[in-house]
């Protein structure tokens, strides 16, 4: 655990910050089913649903498909 008392605690983390809203909530059932996600961490069995790594085809996939697409 990193508490913010800690000297440099902060420093591995990324900043992250939403670059877009989505017109509509893209559920996990939904992504599972698209075959450019089938290698994602986060649809892994056992994969906690956590920051993850994603690819750039899997972050556009999930983009388009929360644009309507």
């Amino acid at each position: 655990w990193l508490f913010k008392s800690e000297p440099g605690a902060y420093d591995d983390l990324a900043g992250i910050e939403a670059a877009e809203r989505f017109d509509r909530q893209v559920s996990m059932e939904e992504m599972s089913g698209k075959p450019a996600l089938a290698g994602m961490m986060l649809l892994k069995r056992g994969m906690r649903l956590s920051v993850q790594p994603v690819t750039r085809q899997e972050f556009e996939a999930v983009r388009a498909m929360g644009r309507g697409a």
